[in-house]
């Protein structure tokens, strides 16, 4: 009898998650080149999410993206691959990350926020590729101060197998000895008692890697989003499918195989102690209950959740500038390289 279920996953849409973990997505996009104002060269309708196309919208209307929009009572982890996403709050925050880059936003009391993707390349396709997964905060950090951290490309903590045959990113926990940098600080991870990892994987034809057995209670989802001859306990797995170990003590220790002779997996795994607790979720609010719901509108109808600073609901930055991260009340940060081509 099998251990775990399977279910398809589809790109650019969310894909099924188990608790601590609310919402996951894999966004994958080939943009054409850019005009001058780094826009897409058609219109999008608000509300493009066609899986069918090359490309998506998505919320954006020249710029593709997630123009301003409000969150309460989670956190986001945003995990680039390719591309390049502009970001600015509520709070006079902004930056620009992609290509490796990792941002955590704690929303907790409430935060306005855009992520919109320009389109940097003049010249040729501008490829897009990213994760987003919502992950839950307990009740008590449901209404915490908003805040932000980046984790840039250089600093992300990576590893190979023995063979060469698989690589890590290790996003958040540890595996095989290697630990993430720290996440936010009140976030649900932060505790290691909590058993919170995020692994991405990529595994050559002939690799393998082996997961070992989660802490007691944890659930572990292993979502395949490229390639094909993923082999989990003998049993081959489809493509664009997610893996689900539930309802188990223990997520057991699993051996991921690819047993296909062209192409690379491209793997994300998703671990963590559920939160014991009611959870009632009505668009970009994650609360306890329907009461907290109600007020999380209507304090946002109210407040705006301190308002929207910026003088376009979809903001993005100079061709010109590099990433950064700014922070209100704190020294602007910069990336490992860009420090150092300074000092040069």
């Amino acid at each position: 009898m099998s251990r775990f279920t399977i279910k398809p996953i589809n790109v650019a849409t969310p894909m099924p998650t188990q608790n601590p973990f609310l919402f996951a997505v894999y966004h994958k996009d080939v943009y054409p080149a850019g005009n001058a104002k780094m826009e897409a060269p058609r219109v999008g309708n608000g509300n493009d999410w066609n899986a069918n196309q090359p490309y998506r919208m998505y919320h954006g209307r020249k710029v593709p993206g997630f123009p301003q929009h409000p969150h309460r009572g989670f956190e986001t982890i945003t995990c680039t691959l390719e591309g390049t996403i502009d970001h600015t709050d509520s709070l006079g925050g902004s930056g620009r990350y992609g290509n490796g880059d990792l941002q955590w936003m704690t929303a907790g009391s409430g935060i306005l926020h855009g992520e919109n993707m320009p389109l940097l390349n003049e010249k040729g396709d501008n490829p897009v590729r990213w994760f987003q997964l919502w992950l839950n905060l307990p009740a008590k950090n449901k209404m915490v101060e908003p805040n932000q951290l980046m984790h840039w490309n250089e600093n992300i903590t990576r590893f190979n197998t023995p063979d060469g045959k698989a690589n890590v990113t290790v996003l958040a926990g540890t595996l095989h000895g290697k630990t993430a940098l720290p996440p936010i600080r009140d976030s649900w991870a932060k505790d290691p008692a909590n058993d919170v990892n995020v692994w991405h994987m990529l595994i050559k034809p002939g690799g393998k890697i082996t997961l070992p057995k989660s802490a007691e209670g944890s659930t572990r989802s292993i979502f395949l989003v490229e390639g094909s001859g993923l082999v989990i306990d003998q049993e081959k797995i489809p493509e664009l499918s997610v893996v689900e170990f539930k309802g188990q003590r223990v997520a057991p220790e699993v051996q991921l195989s690819n047993t296909g002779t062209e192409k690379d997996l491209e793997i994300l795994v998703l671990q963590g102690k559920p939160i014991d607790e009611p959870v009632v979720q009505h668009g970009p609010f994650v609360m306890n209950t329907q009461e907290e719901i109600a007020k999380a509108f209507s304090d946002y109808r109210r407040t705006q959740f301190g308002g929207w600073p910026w003088d376009q609901d979809a903001v993005i930055f100079p061709r010109e500038k590099g990433r950064f991260l700014a922070v209100k009340g704190k020294p602007e940060e910069y990336p490992p390289s860009a420090i150092k081509k300074d000092e040069l």
